[in-house]
């Protein structure tokens, strides 16, 4: 009888370490597709920029000799002939590009779900009643990979409708009950787009704002031991860099992610959509706001990304407010 339940405990272990085994495998498989298509991606958008601009000198050739006095018949003939080639393989690479980036979308989903189902595992450890080791070590595991999950983020859209313009919409003075059902349903989706954009802008806060309290627990830690940054952590590691994000920050090692090449592009496009919608609601002018361009290979400041969203919350709560009202005065 012991030495029936010691084989179906070995076979059990067994299993677990042969599933531990193929999710590693499945991450990494995962991680270097993402490199692959993120670099396919970005070769392929290279390629169609070029075709835009040599497109963009023929159409101004083009026009320059249309715009003479005796034009030449034949000339605008052979470089029509050549702007049509040009434009073929324009929109051509465009498929390539939009196939490129459909792929890319599709690993990110994945690979942000498996990096959120680590985290939720990790996190679940946290449990005083489960838990029983170094949980200073355990917040580092959690913080190596709420890094990468961060780092990975696909492009955040600007708003499919004028704001201004949206804003000086007066549901009120409708002609009639078809232009007033028009109306409403134009508001109503507005109004699904602000919310989607603000849960998106409250879940990027929560996963920065989570990174930032991580790093100060792990810079506590690694500071309170003898050996402070010799400790050996998934952070330094050389295996499966392809996405890696690691903290180095300022002079308190807190407030950056290094190797996050996604980082800096959505700090540019949540600085658009809140240049977007920095309005005055009550006179319903655009306000004066720079975006400050960030490089992509400097890091991006996690305090100052996070000010950001936090400034841009509080406009998408203004502004869905107001859509509300309309909305309700509309019924």
């Amino acid at each position: 009888m012991m030495n029936k339940c010691l084989s179906i405990v070995i076979i059990i272990f067994s299993l677990l370490c042969f599933s531990k085994q193929v999710d590693a495998q499945s991450l990494s498989a995962l991680e270097k597709n993402y490199t692959e298509s993120k670099k396919n991606l970005d070769n392929a958008n290279h390629v169609l920029d070029s075709l835009k601009a040599v497109l963009n000198k023929k159409a101004d050739a083009l026009e320059i000799e249309k715009s003479k006095t005796n034009p030449d018949g034949d000339t605008i003939v052979d470089m029509m002939s050549a702007f049509v080639v040009i434009s073929n393989n324009y929109e051509d690479q465009q498929k390539r590009v939009n196939q490129f980036g459909k792929k890319l979308d599709a690993i990110v989903t994945d690979l942000s779900k498996k990096y959120s189902s680590i985290i939720d595992s990790l996190h679940t450890l946290q449990s005083p009643d489960t838990f029983n080791g170094d949980k200073d070590i355990l917040d580092s595991e959690i913080l190596f990979y709420m890094e990468k999950k961060i780092s990975i983020s696909p492009k955040i859209p600007l708003l499919s409708f004028d704001p201004v313009k949206l804003l000086k919409l007066d549901p009120g003075k409708t002609k009639d009950s078809l232009e007033a059902i028009v109306y409403k349903e134009y508001l109503q989706n507005a109004y699904k787009e602000i919310n989607n954009h603000l849960e998106n802008v409250e879940h990027r806060y929560s996963e920065v704002n989570g990174i930032l309290l991580l790093q100060k627990k792990t810079e506590k830690f690694l500071k309170e031991t003898e050996f402070g940054n010799d400790i050996p952590t998934k952070n330094s590691s050389t295996e499966n860099k392809t996405t890696s994000a690691r903290y180095d920050g300022d002079d308190n090692g807190i407030g950056v992610v290094h190797d996050a090449a996604a980082l800096p592009q959505q700090y540019q496009d949540y600085a658009l959509l809140l240049n977007q919608i920095n309005i005055d609601l009550t006179s319903g002018n655009k306000l004066d706001w720079q975006v400050v361009p960030v490089d992509k290979d400097t890091p991006v400041d996690l305090f100052q990304y996070k000010k950001m969203l936090e400034d841009l919350k509080k406009k998408l709560l203004e502004y869905k407010f107001v859509l509300s009202n309309k909305i309700g005065n509309n019924k």
